[in-house]
């Protein structure tokens, strides 16, 4: 059965109270946005509060994330306990400084005795040549890349000793990417390139390596490179290698650095010797070339102590 409901009376509707005073109703918030609009309330709260950084914070973000001297600059000054003869030579001794190092030449130590064990196997297994072969490439692989990494680290400690620091950097926190890394590292192989660059070219010309104009190109970019690395360190920029600057701020240190530059070319003399026993006596190579690493730390240091040495009379104004 289906109920139709009859029709509506006039009147039948039951009867609203009258009042003085209509009551007025609170207009709705949504009443007047339109379908993309978004409500004062709701943006606020959806809104993150954003606090700006203070002035420290956000020169301790740019510190870190800049290069050179600005890195190291707000630590504080060390001044040498010890002797500086005996001190120099433990500027490597803390963790950071022994495990680049150890590392650096314990791996690829590892990879030469696989490389060699492969090959002794290689004979008696043939297929055993293919991963001989293998690991032969990446044996010099990781050589290439620790030099460099190496140079990254030997880089940030020019930086840090220019800042007045006499113990290795602590870069756990702040190491780079490996772009960064084999960037800084490159930047200072190629310091070393440029200042040889006439000596190359001159040798190029004339094919006579008893050439005594040879020679002299040859230790004139000997001579320069310390200064140009300092300052491409310094500066962390390539504009360092420019003639001008390297010359004229060896004119306003001549005798300080020309004994800087005896003492150090004295130490590297054992890496030519690292290179010529790692192809020979690979074993002992690998020991060369621990120490190699370990007096290019402390050269670095060298380089850096002298920067803020004599950072008055160099006046580069960093």
């Amino acid at each position: 059965m289906i109920t139709v409901p009859g029709p509506r009376v006039e009147g039948s509707s039951p009867k609203v109270a009258a009042t003085d005073e209509t009551q007025a109703v609170p207009k709705s918030p949504l009443a007047d946005l339109t379908f993309l609009d978004v409500p004062k309330e709701a943006k606020t709260q959806s809104e993150p509060t954003q606090q700006p950084d203070s002035t420290e914070e956000a020169y301790e973000q740019f510190r870190k994330l800049h290069g050179g001297l600005t890195s190291y600059e707000n630590e504080e000054v060390q001044d040498r306990k010890l002797p500086w003869i005996v001190d120099i030579f433990l500027y490597p001794v803390n963790h950071e400084g022994l495990l680049i190092i150890f590392m650096s030449a314990g791996i690829p130590l590892f990879l030469r005795a696989m490389q060699e064990f492969l090959r002794i196997f290689s004979h008696v297994f043939l297929p055993m040549y293919v991963f001989f072969a293998l690991v032969r490439i990446i044996h010099w692989i990781s050589v290439g890349v620790f030099i460099l990494y190496v140079c990254w680290y030997a880089y940030e400690c020019i930086c840090s000793s220019a800042a007045g620091r006499i113990r290795a950097p602590e870069t756990a926190g702040c190491t780079p990417g490996l772009w960064e890394i084999l960037g800084k590292g490159f930047r200072t192989v190629a310091c070393f390139i440029f200042f040889m660059l006439p000596s190359t070219f001159y040798l190029g010309s004339k094919q006579q390596l008893d050439d005594p104009i040879y020679w002299l190109l040859v230790g004139l970019g000997i001579f320069l490179f310390p200064m140009g690395l300092l300052a491409v360190a310094v500066f962390d920029s390539v504009r360092g290698v420019n003639p001008i600057l390297v010359i004229g701020s060896i004119f306003s240190t001549f005798f300080q650095y020309c004994g800087l530059v005896i003492f150090c070319y004295a130490f590297l003399l054992l890496i030519p010797l690292a290179g010529f026993f790692l192809l020979r006596l690979w074993i002992l190579g690998y020991l060369f070339m621990l120490v190699a690493f370990y007096l290019g730390l402390i050269l670095a240091q060298l380089l850096g102590r002298f920067g803020w040495k004599y950072r008055d009379k160099l006046n580069w104004e960093v």
